[in-house]
C-alpha cells in the first residue's frame, strides 16, 4: 500500500527574467508585474512590455483574460483590449489590487487626511467600502460574484499597527471574518466559491495562515513550518492555499514557501525539483491548473528572482509508485543535504573578508556636480539624488528617474544597482524593473524607504503628517513589519542587513522634544533588542553589517555646562558597546560598517569653542587600529578637506564629503595597495 507522503504533487521551477518584479498569475500562466519602466506580462513565449503606454507603472493584478489593473503615478488603473482607465477616490494616492473577468475592480485610495478606504470599480461606478468603525479599510483581491476580500480597523489607540480584521465585502456590506483569538487578521484572497485566504494573530501574538470557509462561517488555521509567523497569500478553486511560514530557530525573515491543502501544510523547496542553491522563500499566487509564482533566493541571499512552479505530476497511478518513490527518494536527499549544509553554517555567516581599507592610501574620485551621494554599493557605484529625482552614479554616468518619477529622492542603493527612497509621499525602490512600491502595507500617511539589501528587503520610515513622529518598518521577503519603540512614540530605521534585521533608533517612554530620551536598536522581524549607550541618555544606530555588528553614536554621560553633552562613535558587538573614541576633540560619529570591520564616520578636532570636523577610518577587527584621520591617508588637491565619511563598501572604498572655502562635493576615496 503507497504511503501517503508520497502523493505530494512535483513542481518544476522556471525563472523569470532578473529585471521582472512579479505580482500575479492568472488562469492562463501569465504573470503581471513591472519591468522595463512600466507594467509587464509575462509568458513562457512572450513579454509584453506597457511602459511606453504607461510610463512609471506597476502591474498588480491580472484576470484569465489578460486584462490587469495596478497603480500609475497616483491613480489605479486598468489595461483591457489596449485601452487604459485610471480611478480612484479623492486622495494621496489609489492602487488596484484585484480585477476579476467581468472587469470588476478592487483597489485602495490614502485620503488626504492619512486614512485608507478600499474601493470597488463596477463599469463607470466607483464605491467606497467601509471600515469597522476604525481609519482604514484596504481591499486585497475580488472573485467572480463581485465579492471584496481584504481587511477593516476597529476603533484602537495602536495607529500605527491598528487592530483590524479580515473582512469580506458582498451584498452592500462589510463582512467582520473575526480572527484566530488576536487583535489583528488579513484577508489575502478570495475564490469564486467565496473562500478566503490570510492570516491571523493568535491570542499569545504569534500568527498563522489562514483558510475561512463560507460553510460554516469558521476560520481554519494552517499551521505553520515550525516558527511563530505564518501568512496564506492565495487560495484557488480547489481550495489550495499558498503563503510563507517562519521555521523554527530561523533569525530574522526566515521564511520558507508552502502549499497547504486538504487540511496538511507542505514545505515547497522539498516538492520542486532541480533548485540546486535556490531557496523559495514566499509562494504569492496559485492559479486554478495548480501553478504557482513564488519568490526564489540564492542561498546567500544576494539574488532573489521570481519563479513560476508548474506541476509535473499529480496524485500517480499504483504503477509509478515504485519509480515515484525512488525520485523523491533522491529529491529528499538532495534536500537533507542542502539542509544539512544550511544548518551548519553560522546563522549570519560572515562573507569572505574584504580588503581591510585602514592599511591603504586612497585616490579621490569626485562626484559629478549635482550629485547628491548618500550611499555606495559593493561594485563602488553611487545611489542618491540628481536631476530633481533618484539617481544613481556608476563611475562615469548619471543614471536618474526625472522621466518616470520626477521629484523623487534616492537614499540607499544595494548590489544590483536599485535605489531606494521616496517618491509622491510613498517609499519606493528604483531599479532596472522600474517603480516598485514599498509601503502599500504601511498603515500611515506618509513614508520613505532610507535601506536596501540585495534580496530586495527595504527599510524605511514612515509618518501621519509632515512635521509628526512615526516609526520605522522594514519589508522583506513581503512581510511589512512596524517596528515598535521602548515605550515612546517614534521609532526610525537606519540600515537593514541580507538577513533582514534593522538597525535605527526609538524613543523611550520619557522622551520629549524638550529632553529626548532614545537609544539604539536591532529589530529582528518581532525581535527589539536594546543596544544602551556609552553611559549617556541617547544613543542611535546608523548602520547593520551581515554579522550584526552595529555602530552609531553614543552619549558619554560626560557633560559640559556650555557645549552640552559629549558623543562619542560606537560599535556594538557580542552583548556590548564600545567607545571608539575620537581624533582629539570631544565628539565624533560613526556612519557605516563593512563586512571586514572597517567603520568610517566623522570626528571633531581642536577645542570645543573652534572644532574642525574630520572624516575617520577605523579598522576593527584582529587587532584594532588606531582611528585615522582620513586625510592623511588620502591625495586630496589642495585646499580640500575630507569633512565627512558616509558610507564603505566590501572593498574599501568609501564615500565621503570634501569641503573648501568655496563648495562641498561628495567623492568616493579608492583604496591603493
Amino acid at each position: 500500500m503507497p504511503l501517503v507522503a508520497l502523493a505530494a504533487p512535483l513542481y518544476r521551477m522556471t525563472l523569470l527574467p532578473g529585471d521582472f518584479h512579479a505580482s500575479a498569475l492568472n488562469n492562463a500562466g501569465q504573470v503581471v508585474g513591472t519591468a522595463r519602466g512600466g507594467a509587464a506580462i509575462w509568458s513562457r513565449t512572450a513579454t509584453i512590455y506597457l511602459g511606453g503606454l504607461l510610463p512609471g507603472s506597476e502591474g498588480l493584478a491580472i484576470n484569465s483574460r489578460g486584462a490587469i489593473a495596478g497603480r500609475v503615478g497616483a491613480s489605479a488603473f486598468m489595461y483591457a483590449d489596449g485601452a487604459v482607465s485610471t480611478f480612484g477616490l479623492p486622495g494621496f494616492g489609489s492602487w488596484a489590487a484585484g480585477i476579476n473577468d467581468a472587469g470588476q475592480v478592487a483597489g485602495t485610495t490614502r485620503r488626504d487626511t492619512g486614512e485608507f478606504r478600499a474601493f470597488v470599480r463596477d463599469g463607470a461606478s466607483l464605491t467606497e467600502l467601509g471600515t469597522f468603525g476604525g481609519l482604514l479599510s484596504f481591499a486585497t483581491a475580488i472573485n467572480a460574484s463581485g465579492h471584496v476580500a481584504g481587511f477593516a480597523s476597529v476603533p484602537s489607540g495602536n495607529f500605527e499597527d491598528p487592530d483590524r480584521y479580515a473582512s469580506v465585502y458582498r451584498d452592500g456590506r462589510q463582512v467582520n471574518l473575526g480572527s484566530l483569538g488576536g487583535r489583528i487578521s488579513e484577508a489575502s484572497d478570495i475564490n469564486d466559491a467565496g473562500f478566503v485566504a490570510g492570516w491571523s494573530e493568535l491570542a499569545d501574538g504569534s500568527e498563522r495562515p489562514f483558510l475561512y470557509s463560507p460553510l460554516d462561517g469558521r476560520m481554519i488555521d494552517l499551521g505553520s513550518l515550525g516558527g511563530l509567523s505564518g501568512r496564506a497569500n492565495a487560495v484557488n478553486g480547489d481550495g489550495t492555499v499558498v503563503g510563507l511560514s517562519a521555521v523554527a530557530g530561523g533569525g530574522g525573515f526566515d521564511y520558507r514557501a508552502f502549499v497547504a491543502g486538504a487540511g496538511r501544510m507542505s514545505d515547497l523547496n522539498q516538492l520542486v525539483a532541480a533548485l540546486d542553491d535556490w531557496r523559495l522563500v514566499s509562494a504569492t499566487d496559485i492559479n486554478d491548473a495548480g501553478q504557482i509564482l513564488a519568490q526564489a533566493c540564492r542561498a546567500g541571499l544576494d539574488e532573489c528572482r521570481p519563479v513560476r512552479l508548474d506541476l509535473v505530476a499529480e496524485l500517480p497511478e499504483p504503477g509509478t509508485w515504485a519509480l515515484l518513490g525512488a525520485g523523491l527518494a533522491l529529491l529528499l536527499w538532495r534536500h537533507r543535504r542542502r539542509a544539512a549544509w544550511l544548518a551548519a553554517a553560522p546563522l549570519l555567516a560572515a562573507p569572505l573578508a574584504p580588503a581591510a581599507a585602514a592599511a591603504s592610501s586612497y585616490t579621490a574620485v569626485f562626484v559629478p556636480a549635482g550629485f547628491n551621494a548618500m550611499a555606495i554599493n559593493r561594485h563602488g557605484h553611487l545611489g542618491g539624488s540628481h536631476n530633481g529625482s533618484a539617481a544613481r552614479w556608476d563611475g562615469r554616468t548619471v543614471t536618474d528617474n526625472a522621466a518616470l518619477a520626477p521629484g523623487s529622492f534616492g537614499l540607499a542603493i544595494n548590489g544590483h544597482g536599485h535605489l531606494a527612497g521616496g517618491w509622491a509621499g510613498d517609499a519606493y525602490a528604483f531599479g532596472p524593473f522600474g517603480l516598485r512600491n514599498a509601503s502599500r502595507q504601511v498603515l500611515m500617511a506618509f513614508s520613505f524607504a532610507v535601506a536596501i539589501n540585495d534580496a530586495g528587503g527595504v527599510a524605511g520610515s514612515a509618518l501621519w503628517g509632515v512635521g509628526e513622529r512615526g516609526n520605522g518598518f522594514v519589508l522583506a521577503n513581503g512581510v511589512t513589519r512596524m517596528i515598535p519603540s521602548f515605550g515612546g512614540d517614534w521609532s526610525s530605521a537606519s540600515a537593514i542587513n541580507r538577513h533582514g534585521h534593522v538597525a535605527g533608533s526609538a524613543a523611550l517612554e520619557d522622551d520629549s522634544i524638550g529632553a529626548a530620551h532614545h537609544h539604539a536598536f536591532v529589530y529582528r522581524d518581532k525581535s527589539m533588542l536594546d543596544l544602551g549607550t556609552l553611559g549617556g541618555r541617547n544613543s542611535a544606530a546608523y548602520d547593520i553589517d551581515d554579522a550584526g555588528r552595529v555602530v552609531g553614536d553614543s552619549q558619554t554621560g560626560v557633560t559640559d555646562p556650555v557645549f552640552g553633552p559629549e558623543l562619542h562613535p560606537f560599535l556594538y558587538e557580542n552583548g556590548s558597546m564600545r567607545d571608539l573614541g575620537t581624533l582629539g576633540g570631544r565628539d565624533g560619529r560613526a556612519w557605516a560598517i563593512n563586512n571586514a570591520g572597517v567603520v568610517v564616520g566623522e570626528s571633531s578636532l581642536g577645542a570645543p569653542d573652534n572644532p574642525q570636523l574630520r572624516a575617520f577610518v577605523l579598522e576593527t577587527r584582529g587587532s584594532p587600529g588606531p582611528m585615522r584621520d582620513l586625510n592623511d591617508l588620502s591625495a586630496m588637491p589642495e585646499g580640500w578637506v575630507l569633512a565627512m565619511a558616509r558610507d564603505i563598501n566590501d572593498a574599501g572604498q568609501v564615500l565621503a564629503l570634501a569641503c573648501s572655502l568655496e563648495d562641498c562635493l561628495h567623492v568616493r576615496l579608492d583604496p591603493q595597495p
